[in-house]
């Protein structure tokens, strides 16, 4: 989303003839973050992980930030994603569920750290098992703690401080039962206004 069209500049000028070269019929779809299509997405076996900010970016200090993720699903069980939000307890909400990953400090060259899989208490068991599985396959290792925890069994000390302490969240999504997306259009030559019911 956040991406410079220098990346594809680079690759339409560049890497696409080397591929061209490697393989004899080489399609080139060019896709948007949210906008992937069904046929991208299942490659990914529903652990498609969406990350915030830059490849190479550089820490003011040496510590590694806290990551909070929230799986998140429209239309399809295949558009599964898990996707990084602002680490603050705001970002809950009772009807999805959640990965914390808390780096520690350590002295060892592997990375240290507590990962939750946050359970909300009205999420549907579908998510609560594939968030389980998510942590276990992509967050762990032997040098992290992983808990899987049920909204309202969070150890005090530790979750609530990573998240800059307790705040309130929302408790239900009632919203999505009323979403509607509708899409803003010139190309006929007028501007319209049209619902995308798919």
């Amino acid at each position: 989303r956040r991406a410079p069209n220098m990346g594809w500049l680079t690759f339409t000028f560049g890497l696409e003839r080397k591929f061209k070269q490697l393989c004899k019929r080489l399609e080139v779809v060019r896709t948007h973050q949210q906008q992937e299509s069904l046929k991208f997405m299942a490659h990914f076996h529903r652990r498609f992980i969406i990350r915030d900010g830059k490849r190479n970016q550089k820490l003011e200090d040496a510590r590694q930030p806290v990551e909070l993720f929230e799986l998140r699903s429209n239309g399809s069980a295949l558009c599964t994603r898990l996707v990084q939000v602002k680490a603050d307890a705001s970002q809950l909400n009772s009807a999805f569920c959640y990965i914390l990953n808390v780096p520690l400090e350590g002295g060892n060259d592997e990375s240290s750290a507590i990962v939750y899989a946050w359970i909300g208490s009205k999420a549907d068991a579908d998510s609560a098992r594939l968030i389980e599985q998510i942590a276990e396959e992509k967050f762990n290792n032997p040098w992290v703690s992983l808990q899987v925890l049920n909204e309202g069994s969070e150890p005090d000390n530790f979750f609530w401080v990573a998240l800059g302490g307790r705040k309130p969240y929302d408790t239900d999504a009632d919203f999505l039962n009323y979403t509607r997306l509708f899409r803003c259009s010139n190309e006929k030559g007028y501007f319209t206004v049209s619902e995308k019911c798919t």
